[in-house]
């Protein structure tokens, strides 16, 4: 009921506190020489329709590891109202990527969960380290297994049962969870995390999405990150990779089609508002 009476924040007003965040973000990483590219639906969105995606509403980037640790490393604990969370910085996180938000905002996504054994955060963007994999085939299929065993474990963490489900899929989930109880969600993520970095080094040319690795089915080529350039994006312009066509075409296929009306649905489910 305490969140009903507070000042609840809409689509449009989110998605501009999205852009105010990332527009901090840039002018901070422009001044401290850090790169970062758009990234996942929202690079998708930048080519295909300058903006979101008409059924999006959310923003994420990319950043090399090395990048991304500048940033663990150098962004202030808040700056601008704006906070930058990560296994590094906040002992409650439980994600193997970081959240940039605004501290005057609350927002929760999908199911409810303990308040007081993790960290709640505002409205912001998903900061995604890139690390680098395998050129070998057998090394990476060996490798994404492994992750993906990983990625499974958080994901069984953090669902819940629910009715209407299969009565498998919520038996199976009741089995994980009991198998998982000895762990944390946060411990799961610092694994995902560790091992995520296991090839960096290697100069393969290739990297990845190795904290979460949802859009891009394959490797992609690290020398995406060597040229950078503004891209539209609604009303402004932030950075993107130059090749974008390598990187989507890696994650989409024929991504300038738009895919069938029923499709066209957002998998996000958020509720938010100002403090």
């Amino acid at each position: 009921m305490e969140c009903m009476q507070k000042r609840m924040i809409g689509i449009e007003d989110l998605k501009n506190i999205q852009m105010d965040v990332l527009q901090v973000l840039h002018e901070f990483c422009t001044k401290n020489n850090i790169r970062y590219s758009l990234a996942c639906g929202t690079m998708l969105g930048a080519v295909r329709h300058k903006g979101y995606i008409p059924w999006d509403d959310d923003i994420d980037i990319y950043m090399l590891r090395e990048d991304y640790i500048k940033l663990v490393e150098t962004f202030p604990k808040e700056y601008k109202n704006i906070k930058f969370a990560t296994l590094e910085r906040e002992p409650l996180w439980d994600k193997a990527y970081g959240q940039a938000y605004d501290t005057r905002t609350e927002m929760h996504e999908g199911e409810e969960r303990d308040l007081k054994h993790r960290l709640y955060v505002g409205v912001g963007i998903d900061v995604y380290p890139i690390d680098e994999v395998p050129l070998d085939e057998k090394q990476w299929l060996a490798y994404n297994k492994k992750r993906l065993k990983l990625q499974w474990m958080l994901i069984y963490k953090y669902s819940v049962c629910r009715p209407g489900r299969k009565l498998l899929l919520n038996l199976g989930l009741m089995v994980a969870k009991v198998l998982l109880c000895p762990f944390s969600q946060r411990q799961i993520a610092i694994w995902i995390s560790k091992y995520a970095q296991k090839y960096n080094g290697c100069k393969s040319g290739r990297v990845f999405e190795t904290v979460q690795g949802i859009l891009q089915k394959r490797p992609f080529d690290k020398a995406c990150f060597d040229e950078l350039v503004d891209m539209p994006f609604e009303n402004r312009a932030f950075w993107g990779f130059k090749n974008h066509d390598a990187y989507l075409s890696n994650g989409y296929g024929d991504y300038m089609q738009l895919p069938p009306k029923e499709k066209q649905v957002n998998h996000h489910y958020y509720r938010a508002w100002w403090k």
